[in-house]
């Protein structure tokens, strides 16, 4: 199988709780798909007992796509690859009574959160989006740290007090109306299984071996989840690097590594080390660079490839000269080395320093692929449809119904929208169900009435169509809404109306085939899949392979990607480390955002920063990064006058402006 020892060390050992610090470029993937073939194929584990668990379905449809391509065992397809929260919404599914949840239950996406909770403090603080957006991010973090409303004693002297009072109203709230949010999938089953001996011992005994990949990421209730699933055996593998753990800001902690000695005293620790990534250098430099930060297990990532060029830290004078000067110095690059633009990346800190580099990129007819484009299901028209599948499940899910009543236009006022939300609330009905009501009469004329009665019968058509045949269903939506007809009557520019008609028939034939492959009959398993794929965030926009660009990207989105070449910008105080002022674990973490950074270098590495930016309309004066003078100054060339030295100029090919640039600046010099 050409693995290393280490490799073989963490696929052989079964027996215990065993971890796997796997570095980056140290092949973690190539060793849990390893393992689970070893498991079942000389170990005799049943496969429908194994459980690999991952962050995100992309990551879950990929391990599962190599397992198979390597493997041709036919028990290999009984393995469950899942994300935390699918295994969270299967445990979920089969403990509705445990947990006293309805079966049609519906999640809710961030924009319903916003829109309860606006309800929920009446005029408090309704119209401040600071406070209600305060508001969302406290609620996910207490879930996440498996706080439920009952223990609000916790924060009888804190600050957040307040916050924590609508936390009970809110979660009152959601659950009258049979709803869930999105870290329910985890609060919810982690708090069940931690508290419920019954559930706990029936879900131990379905799993008898667990993967966990990208440990780091995990949150306090994950952790919780996992320790809950594990049996009494304790046989389980967790895979992560605590030298990228960098998702802080969702919940993930790094604590969780140093939570596992304490736990599983038996813990087997295996260190992954050899990467097959970068050069010797740029893995001295990561290395130099992380040893800042404190650590309970020791790891030195090393490199059998040659040591590599140095790493070049370019100056711009402000944020244009900066990204002029990381274009052209990209441009000499690969004209030199007859290299493509999917070669190269730029990443940095924040999403708004993409702006001045993409004017830039433009400016130099290059091409460039960004990761910070809306998502897939961030576009209107699937919004629309979501809406639509939403209602059809939950006919009492009103928030839908206002999203969708004029999607396409039926020219329903606010006036009559009001009238029928006041005889709704008085009879204590849904939108939806008041329209059949004879007594609305009395309230709206009969045009309008006629225009909702017409979209009441347009949604139970759709009701009874979806629980006949809802693959049909799919395929009969558009037309039967008559969206696209909508869309072409519009005076939208006529590509922009193709544009939207691909995404919607890309959208609905995904949904075909997880209809398919998954064989789900049932109405509300269907459109609760919806409801989880729209909060996986899965990009179905294909990407044209012949298509070389630059890629552009923050540096949390490059994480688990590599390229030949990297460009790190912004690497000053205040930008990266982000609010340099804060505390020393915000700085640890800005360290390990910065190492992931230099490892998805394989080649070369080239870091920059500007001596003056704009920030708030005012220029400024700005000092480099701390971690630029945390690297070893032997590996380093501060390039400031002069970016390309005569030895870069050895190479075979140049840039004719720039070689006539550097002639005219020596006449100069000699006065000729």
């Amino acid at each position: 199988m050409n693995l290393n020892f280490n490799q073989k060390k963490a696929i052989n050992y079964i027996k215990g709780p065993c971890l796997i610090l796997a570095g980056a470029g140290s092949g973690k993937t190539k060793v849990i798909i390893n393992k689970i073939i070893h498991l079942v194929k000389n170990c005799n584990f049943n496969p429908k007992k194994i459980f690999a668990l991952t962050f995100t379905n992309k990551a879950a449809t990929e391990m599962k796509y190599k397992i198979f391509k390597k493997s041709n065992s036919r028990k290999l397809r009984y393995v469950t690859f899942s994300t935390f929260h699918s295994l969270g919404l299967k445990i979920i599914n089969s403990e509705l009574k445990n947990l006293q949840i309805e079966k049609n239950f519906f999640l809710i996406n961030e924009e319903e959160k916003i829109f309860i909770l606006k309800k929920i403090v009446h005029n408090n603080f309704k119209r401040n989006i600071f406070f209600l957006k305060k508001l969302v991010f406290f609620i996910s973090k207490w879930k996440n740290e498996l706080l439920t409303p009952e223990k609000i004693d916790v924060f009888k002297k804190n600050s957040e007090i307040i916050f924590f009072n609508y936390y009970q109203l809110y979660q009152i709230y959601i659950r009258s109306l049979n709803k869930l949010d999105f870290d329910d999938l985890i609060f919810l089953p982690a708090i069940l299984l931690k508290e419920n001996l019954h559930v706990r011992n029936k879900w131990k005994k379905k799993i008898n071996y667990l993967l966990v990949d990208e440990y780091q990421d995990t949150n306090l209730s994950q952790y919780e989840l996992i320790k809950q699933l594990n049996s009494k055996n304790l046989n389980f593998t967790l895979v992560g690097d605590d030298d990228q753990s960098i998702y802080s800001w969702r919940g993930a902690k790094p604590k969780n590594i140093f939570l596992l000695n304490k736990d599983f005293p038996n813990l087997k620790v295996i260190t992954m080390e050899h990467n097959y990534r970068s050069s010797g250098r740029i893995l001295h430099v990561a290395n130099t660079l992380i040893s800042n930060n404190p650590h309970i297990f020791y790891k030195k990532l090393f490199s059998k490839l040659e040591y590599g060029s140095q790493i070049q830290i370019l100056e711009g004078e402000d944020e244009r000269d900066e990204a002029k000067k990381i274009i052209n110095f990209l441009k000499n690059h690969q004209l030199r080395n007859e290299t493509k633009y999917d070669d190269y990346a730029i990443l940095y800190r924040s999403n708004y320093q993409s702006k001045m580099l993409k004017t830039v990129l433009l400016e130099n007819n290059i091409p460039y692929d960004s990761s910070s484009k809306n998502l897939f299901f961030h576009n209107t028209e699937i919004k629309h449809l979501i809406y639509y599948f939403r209602l059809i499940a939950n006919q009492n899910d009103n928030f839908s119904f206002l999203k969708i009543i004029n999607i396409p236009s039926r020219r329903i006022g606010i006036k009559t929208l009001n009238k029928l939300k006041n005889w709704a609330k008085i009879n204590k009905k849904s939108l939806f169900s008041s329209i059949n009501e004879l007594n609305i009469k009395i309230k709206i004329k009969e045009y309008f009435l006629k225009k909702l009665k017409d979209f009441y019968y347009l949604i139970n058509k759709l009701i009874i169509f979806f629980n006949t045949n809802p693959l049909q269903a799919l395929k009969e939506i558009i037309p039967i809404i008559g969206y696209e007809d909508w869309l072409k009557s519009s005076k939208k520019n006529e590509e922009i109306i193709q544009k939207k008609i691909k995404n919607i028939n890309n959208f609905l034939n995904t949904l075909s085939k997880i209809l398919i492959e998954n064989t789900m009959q049932s109405k509300p398993d269907f459109f609760k899949m919806i409801s989880y794929l729209i909060y996986s965030e899965i990009n179905y926009q294909k990407k044209n392979k012949n298509n070389q660009k630059v890629q552009i990207m923050t540096l949390h989105a490059s994480k688990g990607l590599e390229f030949s070449y990297v460009f790190i910008i912004g690497l000053e105080e205040g930008i990266l480390p982000y609010n340099s002022m804060e505390s020393k674990n915000t700085v640890d973490e800005e360290r390990r955002l910065i190492y992931v950074g230099i490892t998805r270098a394989k080649k070369e590495l080239f870091l920059s920063y500007s001596k003056t930016r704009k920030m708030y309309g005012k220029k400024k004066y700005t000092v480099p990064s701390r971690f630029l003078f945390e690297l070893p100054k032997k590996d380093i060339c501060w390039d400031k006058k002069n970016f390309f030295s005569k030895k870069i100029f050895s190479k075979k090919f140049f840039h004719i402006q720039n070689l006539k640039n550097i002639i005219k600046k020596k006449l100069k010099k000699n006065n000729i």
